[in-house]
């Protein structure tokens, strides 16, 4: 028998999104579940949050875990896809 687990579903903020998923990273470092993350508001990703985003799929990939992305919008999947960090999550429409 197996269980399915719910995905823990984080909203990011747009004006804080290094601040937003360094508090990702907290929190999946506490626990053993998946994460969805909503980037539906987020228009642009900086250089900071490109490393936290880094360390979030290292802590996902150490945890076995899956980390999921969730209204990414284009321009910001460029900056991922650039930073070759589009093979270590999963994205959702």
């Amino acid at each position: 028998m197996t269980m399915t687990t719910v995905p823990a579903y984080l909203e990011i903020d747009a004006d804080q999104v290094s601040e937003s998923l360094q508090r990702v990273c907290e929190k999946l470092t506490a626990s053993h579940d998946d994460v969805c993350l909503d980037f539906a508001n987020v228009r642009r990703i900086g250089p900071d949050s490109l490393k936290v985003m880094e360390k979030l799929a290292g802590l996902a990939e150490e945890k076995a875990v899956k980390a999921s992305l969730r209204g990414v919008n284009v321009n910001v999947y460029r900056v991922l896809k650039l930073a070759r960090l589009t093979s270590r999550f999963s994205f959702l429409s």
